[in-house]
């Protein structure tokens, strides 16, 4: 799953007994984008993720089909969170907007270029950084012009993660609301997911994602893009 998705992922909600339907039963297979990222986080090992991404859908796992996934339904603004082990579906709500931040919250995002940079398929990489109240809080190198009809779907990701957080924010603690957070979760989430396809990204506690190899016009099964049935559906706070 996405890097800055988790802790929305995680949250513990009763379950309300529905069934789910299958997303994706009437599609043929589909052509889409096949990306492999390696995550770290402080104090664990290194794991890779695989993204799918076409027109209709944003789909992450493990590779291998049998865990657990996350699904984004790009025309529904909904995201699945499948989860095996307890026969049960997260599903978030992004229909919505997010404000705009508040004047007393400084957010500024810088971008560099370094001419002497390796270029990626002929295009430059950029690095732009993300501050709030002169903090920096994340740090990303993009590709802009490269795979266009995918990093799209990833800021979508982040926008219904946004929403979802607004829906919520006065349950989280007040100290736990920093600048950082604040940015971080809410009102610059997809800051660097508007130019282009990330390369590498990573937090100010140096939680970090890096692009490992991706493949253009794969044809993948519809099934991928199903949800399982009769999995109990368990809604995000606030939906």
């Amino acid at each position: 799953m996405l890097l800055r998705g988790k802790q929305f992922l995680r949250v513990a909600t009763p379950t309300l007994g529905a069934c789910l339907w299958f997303a994706g039963s009437a599609l043929a297979d589909v052509t889409g984008t096949v990306l492999w990222y390696l995550h770290q986080e402080p104090g664990t090992e290194p794991y890779r993720v695989r993204y799918l991404v076409t027109r209709d859908y944003l789909r992450s796992d493990e590779g291998s089909g049998r865990e657990g996934f996350v699904l984004l339904d790009r025309r529904s603004k909904q995201i699945y969170n499948v989860v095996p082990e307890t026969r049960s579906v997260l599903q978030i709500d992004g229909k919505g907007t997010v404000p705009e931040a508040p004047a007393q919250l400084a957010i500024e995002v810088r971008e560099t270029v370094d001419p002497q940079a390796p270029k990626l398929e002929g295009k430059s990489a950029v690095t732009l950084e993300l501050l709030a109240d002169r903090q920096l809080c994340y740090s990303a190198v993009v590709v802009p012009g490269l795979l266009d009809d995918v990093w799209p779907a990833f800021g979508e990701f982040q926008r219904v993660l946004a929403v979802q957080q607004q829906r919520t924010i006065q349950h989280t603690p007040e100290e736990l609301r920093t600048s950082c957070f604040m940015a971080n979760y809410l009102y610059a989430t997809d800051f660097h997911l508007n130019s282009g396809i990330p390369l590498i990204e990573w937090d100010e506690r140096q939680d970090r994602r890096e692009l490992l190899s991706y493949e253009a016009d794969v044809e993948l099964q519809d099934a991928l893009f199903e949800l399982p049935a009769a999995y109990a559906v368990q809604r995000a706070p606030g939906n």
